[in-house]
């Protein structure tokens, strides 16, 4: 698996900003070499062999998106993605609510010297009430499995 770090989530970010202070948020960072916009890393992340899984159980609940869909919402040419609603977007970073969930999925990309990083955060609400806390073990290592997987 690729270099993954955990780290503070960005006090201006999407996801700093969004929920109530007592909600859950972690945010996993990567570095990668040369240039990639936030439109690559979003689709390149929904459209990885290790979210596949993920997105065959959506299918079976009737909530299945194409790689053309991930496409769209990467792009900034639609604003939903399966159970995902984007609540906001801006030139580097996109915030992506699931409602049924409770949950919301963050991205962001930094440039560097010679690279980018590749920023991905999840919010939870609620973690105490959601039922949540009793995965949380389980998500990190998802989520980390998730960014490592995204293929530049």
């Amino acid at each position: 698996m690729a270099d993954i770090s955990s780290t503070t989530v960005p006090e201006q970010s999407l996801l700093a900003q969004f929920g109530g202070a007592g909600d859950y948020r972690d945010c996993f960072v990567r570095d990668v070499a040369g240039t990639v916009s936030l439109a690559e890393f979003i689709e390149r992340f929904y459209c990885s062999a290790a979210f596949r899984p993920e997105r065959l159980v959506l299918g079976l609940m009737g909530r299945g998106e194409s790689n053309a869909d991930a496409r769209a919402v990467a792009r900034g040419e639609a604003d939903r993605f399966a159970v995902w609603r984007v609540v906001e977007r801006r030139e580097t970073e996109a915030l992506l609510e699931a409602r049924e969930t409770g949950t919301a999925s963050w991205f962001a990309v930094e440039p560097l010297g010679n690279g980018t990083r590749l920023c991905f955060g999840s919010w939870v609400g609620n973690l105490e009430q959601s039922g949540w806390k009793a995965l949380l073990r389980l998500h990190v290592w998802y989520s980390r499995f998730l960014l490592g997987a995204v293929r530049f």
